[in-house]
């Protein structure tokens, strides 16, 4: 099981550097939580305002993953102490330490884009994934 974090997802729906180890990663068993849903429409909404993606294609991911057709969903609030605890102590943000929190919890890899919440998340004893920008 691997828990993908908001920048993995949208670097695979906005076909970003690195986008095919993205992809890769999708098609094995992972899981997100719901706060991705709305971290991925902001990330998707500064594209739209910039031309880079148009409104329909950022609203059918944005739908499909808000349905959880997508992959499957888990909720933050159960999640939300051992955040801050986690963010606290090594310094991310509970937002980053919420993705954290639940691989701890489902004893999951995670898979992040973000070197310092891998940094954090490897200190904590959570295998994860870091995928780089590398081409396509």
């Amino acid at each position: 099981m691997i828990v993908v974090d908001s920048s993995v997802l949208v670097m695979y729906f906005s076909r970003e550097p690195g986008w095919r180890r993205a992809r890769e990663l999708l098609l094995e068993p992972v899981v997100t939580l719901d706060l991705a849903v709305k971290e991925v429409a902001n990330a998707l909404w500064k594209k739209v305002l910039k031309g880079e993606l148009p409104l329909e294609a950022a609203a059918r991911v944005v739908e499909d993953l808000a349905s959880g057709r997508a992959l499957p969903l888990y909720r933050q609030e159960p999640l939300v102490v051992r955040s801050l605890e986690i963010a606290a102590r090594l310094r991310v943000t509970v937002y980053d330490a919420l993705f954290i929190a639940l691989a701890e919890r489902l004893h999951a890899s995670l898979a992040t884009a973000d070197e310092r919440q891998a940094h954090a998340a490897r200190r904590l004893g959570v295998e994860t994934l870091l995928l780089a920008g590398a081409p396509g």
